[in-house]
């Protein structure tokens, strides 16, 4: 916006030297060109930002893009994972991991809390990384 309100005092400044003496002009025409000039550092600053934020995001998308494709690597399976495997999820202890073993087999994950196995709050620390197979 402001550059073209620079660019626009540069046309008014051209347009009117047929009514004004040069030292206006040239004081009208420098002051335009300072305008211009701060205004293109603050466009910089803003491409800047936003180049920063899109790398960012494009990091984020990256990474996303490689959870999502070993997903499955990561994946405990309920009906053969060991005790150990099954303390790794966040929140399962001993007592836990002995609860999902002594209820398999598991036909969904969400078994794991209507059957009682483990509360809705356990539930949701490890839905996102347990399964069923």
């Amino acid at each position: 916006m402001k550059l073209l309100c620079a660019i626009g005092v540069c046309i008014i400044a051209l347009t009117a030297c047929n009514n004004q003496d040069t030292n206006k002009t040239r004081e009208e025409a420098a002051k335009a060109a300072a305008e211009f000039k701060q205004a293109t550092k603050e466009a910089g600053k803003e491409i800047k930002k936003g180049a920063e934020e899109a790398r960012k995001q494009g990091t984020a998308i990256a990474q996303g893009v490689r959870e999502g494709w070993h997903s499955d690597e990561k994946l405990v399976d309920l009906n053969s994972a060991s005790r150990s495997q099954l303390m790794g999820l966040p929140g399962v202890d001993s007592k836990s991991a002995v609860r999902i073993i002594a209820g398999r087999p598991y036909h969904t994950k969400e078994e794991l809390e209507s059957k009682g196995i483990v509360s809705g709050e356990e539930y949701q620390k490890i839905q996102d990384r347990i399964t069923t197979k």
